[in-house]
Parts: structure tokens; sequence; C-alpha cells
């Protein structure tokens, strides 16, 4: 961080203050004494340390790290503010216009990536649909675009925190089209994990639990995640969670547009807008295998922050 040492006169006193400026919503500086002078570098990087600890309590509320650096999380806290302070100054019809795309490319990317044969054409009629209350549609790519935005719907009204039942119900919702692949109803047999690329399709090396060990894993999922709701920092919050629910693929189908469902669960439940990170296809799938084969949950929570900070940093508005 750019922090700079400014002297100050106190009582015809020289004092100097080790400080950092930020632009949020109102521009906010940071500072911490560091006496009549300017200390050696050693205990110059102690007194730094003691500036980022101020600073991400006052921004982060002292939220738990497990993989981010709290430099790294200031940084991605102050883009987010930013960014909302940006969305503030937009109109209402605006911030609509804003949601309606987003909405469009998240119902879009996530499925497109999964190999579904939609268009955006298809989402953003079935979004239009959802406005109107339409739920009667013949056409399957209108159909399971109109189930996903039902389902983040759902995720943006529901209550903080998840259950079972919620997870279910989740599933039930985004695969309602599809009868045969047991919509919210837990997978019986085994699951294997397979990834397209143009030439081939290849079972990755990590295989899920056993259809027994799926409801003790998803219980001990639930209670992790409501147990660390407002105690972790969002983004990895948001990131393990999918992470952790991608490693149980409880269901016969649909698991990975429920993980991305999560993630966005996750960053709602703590005010954070919400993130796409289909649309970066590749980097997604090459973290998400990486963390699960490996069992380092480092690279995909990185990635995650990484697509969270872009997106803030976007300067436009739609």
């Amino acid at each position: 961080m750019p922090m700079q040492i400014r002297r100050k006169t106190v009582k015809g006193r020289f004092y100097y203050y080790l400080e950092e400026s930020m632009r949020l919503e109102k521009p906010r500086v940071y500072s911490i004494s560091l006496g009549v002078k300017i200390p050696p570098k050693k205990e110059l990087g102690k007194r730094e340390k003691e500036l980022i600890e101020k600073i991400y309590a006052d921004l982060l509320h002292m939220a738990e790290t497990v993989y981010l650096p709290k430099v790294r999380l200031i940084q991605i806290e102050k883009k987010r503010q930013q960014y909302e302070a940006r969305l503030k100054r937009l109109t209402k019809g605006q911030r609509e216009e804003k949601d309606e795309v987003d909405i469009v490319n998240f119902v879009y990317t996530t499925l497109s990536t999964e190999g579904v044969p939609i268009t955006k054409e298809d989402a953003d009629l079935a979004y239009r649909f959802a406005q109107k209350g339409v739920r009667d549609i013949r056409d399957e790519n209108l159909r399971v675009s109109l189930d996903m935005i039902r389902g983040l719907r759902l995720v943006r009204e529901s209550a903080k925190g998840i259950s079972l039942g919620f997870i279910l119900d989740l599933h039930a919702t985004i695969m309602d089209g599809f009868p045969a692949k047991n919509p919210g109803k837990l997978r019986a047999k085994p699951a294997y994990i397979y990834l397209k690329s143009y030439d081939k399709v290849e079972e990755i090396g990590f295989r899920p639990p056993a259809p027994a060990k799926i409801r003790p894993r998803l219980d001990e999922l639930v209670t992790w995640y409501n147990s660390n709701l407002g105690k972790l920092n969002p983004i990895e919050l948001a990131a393990l969670l999918h992470l952790k629910f991608y490693s149980v693929h409880p269901f016969d189908d649909g698991n990975k547009r429920m993980s991305r469902l999560l993630l966005n669960k996750a960053l709602h439940d703590c005010g954070y807008p919400i993130l796409n990170i289909s649309k970066q296809t590749g980097k997604y799938f090459d973290a998400l295998v990486k963390s699960v084969e490996k069992k380092d949950e480092r690279p995909f929570v990185e990635f995650v922050a990484g697509e969270f900070e872009n997106m803030c940093s976007k300067k436009s508005s739609g």
C-alpha cells in the first residue's frame, strides 16, 4: 500500500505520522504517530503493519482471513466501496437496467459454460417473462433460463444463512424443467466429474463422496457456513462455499450452477454485489479443478478474489 510519512506541527513541535489516504464514498485518511523522528526501517515496518490492522478493522470489522492477505482484502474492499458509490449515483432506471444486464449475463454464461445451448437472447427473453410472471414455457432453452432466474431471485430474497432445506429448494427451482434429473433430491449413485475440451471429454482426478456420505457432508457445510457468516471475510466465505459444495457434488445434475448460485448467496448475505465468475470459463475451471484435485483451496479463492476485484474496478456503469 502506498503509505506516506507526513510531518505535522503540534504545539510548536514537529511530529511524524504514517498515513494512508483512501478515496471511498467520502475521502478518508488513516494515520498513526511515529513520534518526533522517523524510526529505522525495521521499526517502520512494524508501524506499517499496525496501520494495516487499523484500516482492516475499520473497513472489514476484524473479519477473519484464511488465504488472502489483509492488504489485498483492503484493496478489494476499497474498490467495492467505490463501485457501490458509483451505483448510488445512477438513477433508479439506470440501476434497474444494470441489474437486468447483470442477471441476463449471469444466466447466459452460467448455462452456456455447462454446454446448455442457450443464447443471450434466450436469457434476455426469459428475464422479461420472469418480470411478467410467465411460467408455462415450452421452449426448453427459455425454460431452463427462466428457472435460473427464479433460482437467483430465491438467493436474493432468502433470509441470511443456509439450510439443507434451502439447498434442496434451490436445486428444485433451477432443475424444475428436468424431472428425470431428480430436482430437489440428493443423488443415490456415485458421481464422476468430467470436463469438456475441444477434442475430448475427460474425467478429473477427483471423486465426490459416495451417496451415503452426502447428507453428513451437507450438514457439515451448512454448519460451517452459518458459523462463519459475519466472521470470515466475504470473499473467502463465498469462494469456499462454492468450492466445498462443488466437492460434495450432491445432485445428479446442476451442481456447477448450484455452486455459482451459492457463491452469490454468500456475497448477497454480506451485502456484496452479484459476481459472474463463469465468463472467464477457462480460468474458472482451471482454478476449480486445481483446488479440488490437489485439495488446495487457495487457487480458487485467489481466482474469485481477482474476479471480484476486476468487476469492481470497471468504470462502466452498465
